[in-house]
């Protein structure tokens, strides 16, 4: 009896032998066999790991103010009306609040400006608490800040007015994107 055995390491490779001796025969079947076994233990493994979020699970926004110059009280939250993108529908432009809904890490921006021989400062806030400041002071000064923050879900992002009274039109801007869903610490 004659044959040719080709099999499967698990390393990748293809080997082919030729043999006719029923011990390398059965030692061939026997390594095929548990290759095999190996095969579908990692393929059920695969399959029972969590799969990527769906794609309505990914948020993302970006808003603006309007063409005209915005007057605001201190304390008071900055509403960006004009959304240029909602993906999620998580940022509400009547009240100028971003809630998440998919916990994970996200980047957040926002950018301002002020008018001619005006000074303002805002806040970005998570639930309440300061995260970063910006400040301009000059005529046309712009300023801006970048994060990447672990959220959860039914965190609350706002910018808020600190002091100054006016942000100049459509320089003001408040995004944000999911980078990786999850739940992660922040340090």
């Amino acid at each position: 009896m004659y044959f040719v055995v080709i099999f499967l390491v698990s390393l990748g490779g293809i080997y082919s032998e030729e043999c006719n001796s029923p011990s390398i025969i059965q030692q061939m079947k026997t390594e095929v066999d548990f290759l095999s076994k190996r095969l579908t233990a990692l393929q059920g493994k695969l399959s029972s790991c969590e799969a990527e979020p769906s794609t309505s699970a990914y948020t993302a926004f970006t808003a603006t103010l309007s063409s005209n110059d915005v007057t605001l009280s201190k304390g008071e939250i900055v509403k960006y009306s004009r959304v240029l993108t909602n993906i999620g529908n998580c940022y509400d432009s009547a009240t100028g609040v971003f809630t998440v809904k998919t916990s994970g890490i996200y980047s957040v921006s926002v950018s301002m400006m002020t008018p001619p021989d005006m000074s303002s400062h805002l806040i970005l806030t998570k639930n309440g608490q300061n995260l970063v400041w910006l400040y301009t002071g000059g005529p046309y000064h712009m300023a801006s800040q970048t994060v990447h923050v672990a959220l959860k879900g039914g965190d609350k992002l706002s910018v808020q007015q600190n002091s100054g009274t006016q942000l100049h039109a459509y320089y003001n801007l408040f995004t944000a994107a999911l980078i990786k869903p999850g739940t992660f610490k922040n340090n």
